[in-house]
């Protein structure tokens, strides 16, 4: 859901509480398996290079 649709909803109801607890499951996810691929991604010399 877009920030600023999210921000309307009524966090005191139930339909106003899921979808933030929602993004926190997806963000919970997200940081577990990220850190996995940017191991491998370093194993394999994928580097950011600044100038």
């Amino acid at each position: 859901m877009r920030p600023c649709k999210s921000r309307v909803l009524d966090k005191s109801t139930p339909m106003g509480a899921i979808p933030e607890r929602l993004e926190q499951v997806k963000a919970r996810i997200r940081g577990k398996v990220e850190h996995p691929f940017r191991v491998i991604k370093r194993q394999f010399g994928d580097v950011k290079v600044r100038f």
